[in-house]
């Protein structure tokens, strides 16, 4: 697995020797950042659910600001630092060693765009963004990214609105935002 963009292009990231990890394809990364576009640039990620970090170390190559990784794994854990550590990327990423139902104090700045990628045929998704969003972690405007089964029917909690969903292979990705308040 390689990063598809941006300054460390070409650069192959480490994986997880769990069983319960399944990094994001290249297809999907490259699905996610080609309908993002510029957008990714200078601004503030969640990387929810996190495992190894493909997505939010994608987005940091690719011009994100800063990214805050969300995981509890302890062998995904190993494999995140050593991919941060590897890309240089210490300065702007932050991981907070977390089940991602129990944030309450937010480290980083407030989100602009979140990444959750869940075990597949679980609730966590929508379990883990209601915590964010207690937690005050995303600012109002944020934009959700949830991945799923392409089969399944993401379904969050009432104070987000899907905006778009795209099929890649045998994945859906979900496109949220906040419900006006």
């Amino acid at each position: 697995m390689r990063i598809s963009g941006g300054k460390a292009r070409g650069v192959a990231l480490s994986v997880s020797k769990s069983s319960v990890h399944r990094p994001a394809t290249d297809r999907l990364r490259q699905g996610i950042f080609s309908s993002l576009g510029k957008r990714i640039e200078h601004i503030d990620i969640c990387d929810l659910f996190a495992g190894t970090g493909a997505i939010g170390l994608e987005a940091l190559s690719r011009g994100a600001k800063s990214c805050v990784f969300v995981e509890q794994d302890q062998d995904a854990l190993q494999t995140l630092q050593a991919n941060i550590s590897k890309l240089k990327l210490e300065a702007c990423a932050h991981i907070l060693a977390k089940d991602a139902r129990q944030i309450h104090n937010w480290p980083g700045p407030r989100a602009d765009l979140v990444f959750a990628d869940p075990p597949y045929s679980s609730s966590l998704a929508g379990e883990g963004l209601h915590q964010l969003v207690v937690a005050n972690a995303v600012v109002q405007q944020a934009l959700f990214v949830v991945e799923t089964r392409k089969t399944e029917n993401c379904q969050l909690g009432p104070e987000f609105v899907l905006v778009d969903s795209r099929v890649y292979g045998i994945a859906r990705l979900n496109f949220f935002t906040l419900a006006r308040r």
